[in-house]
């Protein structure tokens, strides 16, 4: 075909499907209430008129800080820069596009796209759900086949951004700072642990009672053990982490007969720089069913490293590649971790339509944890079988001479 005829096809065609105006717009809430902690999402529905004169309907996504957050979360927001962050987060995530068009890397991009920002205060983003994304219901947490894509996703995405770091892309303010070394967020955590405690000796069989009794940590020991995980080991393989990849963080794309194909991450206001085994393990206590992380634990870990290591060679990384063992003894290493975010913060999340009722954050701040958990953060009925073995774990692991 004469090139100038394709010329003027082709540009025909994409001119066609391409907006010209917008004739109408409506704002509506894009995330269920108390699934965005930092900001405020809406959707943009926008009735518009294409190159071809058609009229249909498109709708974006767009995040901004929120007007009637709380103070702390605001306090938060400006303390750490998170719009900053997540604003280079996605100018660095454009970049690994390209390297992935450069390697012919016809995998999925695990994140949505920037439409437009404005620095640093509100981020515009293509609408996943329209794209057939959804998260999974508010009270499940993955199965076996969920949490495999998962972490086979997640192994991508770290080598990709490994990638981008030995080009000398990734943004330098991604390594400076690591939510959990933060000391008002090591008090929550702390709070919901106590909190949980004296729930469980008031509601759950008092066999319970001398289990949790042992859980006697002081909260400069709690402290002190979280801040040494925001210490980079630099003889080990670093990567830059999500920071925050937990169940309501992560979207889905399903197949005719309902399985999971495809996936994509939210929110990277928490980015950070340190071991990939940080991610992995916020992924398998924030986003897993208990029972399903405990009886495929080995498995789920061959599945990332293999993701990881693949995608390393598909792009060439020249730098030593962690083996299966190396991820093992990081995941052993962030054991305490990974039991304090299931301890603490899964109760709150099964029953995140509830947040507000059963979590007073303003009255948990002003009384230093001893009011603002209602009667139902500690249900045995949800709690007793699902993190229950978890919660004899800590305690045999971490509180024999506390």
């Amino acid at each position: 075909m004469d090139k100038d005829i394709l010329q003027s096809a082709l540009k025909r065609n994409w001119k066609e499907n391409c907006l010209e105006k917008i004739i109408s717009s409506e704002s509506a809430p894009a995330v269920g209430k108390n699934l965005n902690f930092l900001s405020t999402v809406e959707r943009l529905n926008l009735k518009v008129v294409l190159g071809n004169g058609r009229v249909a309907n498109k709708s974006i996504v767009w995040k901004f800080q929120s007007h009637d957050a709380q103070e702390f979360q605001n306090e938060f927001n400006k303390k750490y820069s998170t719009f900053k962050i997540e604003t280079l987060m996605y100018n660095s995530l454009t970049q690994i596009e390209y390297i992935m068009e450069e390697f012919e890397d016809t995998e999925d991009v695990l994140w949505c796209k920037m439409v437009h920002h404005i620095p640093y205060s509100l981020i515009v983003m293509e609408d996943l759900k329209a794209e057939g994304f959804h998260l999974i219901e508010r009270n499940t947490f993955y199965d076996l086949d969920h949490i495999l894509l998962s972490v086979h996703c997640l192994g991508r995405f770290h080598a990709m951004c490994k990638t981008l770091e030995v080009r000398g892309l990734a943004p330098q303010v991604l390594k400076n700072w690591y939510v959990f070394d933060d000391r008002s967020m090591q008090n929550y955590l702390f709070w919901d642990l106590v909190a949980l405690k004296d729930g469980i000796k008031k509601f759950w069989n008092p066999n319970w009672t001398p289990i949790v009794e042992k859980i006697k940590i002081s909260i400069d020991d709690f402290q002190e053990r979280l801040r040494k995980f925001s210490e980079v080991d630099e003889t080990k393989f670093n990567v830059t982490n999500h920071g925050d990849c937990h169940k309501n963080n992560i979207v889905i794309k399903y197949s005719w007969d309902k399985r999971p194909i495809s996936m994509r991450f939210l929110d990277f206001q928490l980015v950070h720089y340190g071991s990939p085994c940080i991610d992995l393990t916020y992924m398998l206590h924030l986003a897993v069913e208990p029972s399903v992380r405990r009886k495929n634990y080995d498995l789920i870990l061959r599945t990332y490293h293999n993701a990881l290591v693949n995608t390393l060679d598909k792009y060439r990384f020249q730098g030593k590649k962690p083996d299966i063992n190396e991820i093992r003894d990081g995941m052993e290493k962030h054991s305490f971790f990974g039991l304090v975010l299931t301890l603490s913060w899964y109760p709150s999340l099964i029953r995140s339509e509830k947040m507000e009722e059963i979590h007073d954050f303003e009255k948990i701040e002003a009384s230093g944890g001893k009011e603002g958990y209602s009667d139902e953060y500690c249900c045995p009925e949800l709690l007793e079988n699902t993190i229950g073995p978890d919660i004899k774990e800590f305690v045999d692991r971490f509180c024999k001479d506390s």
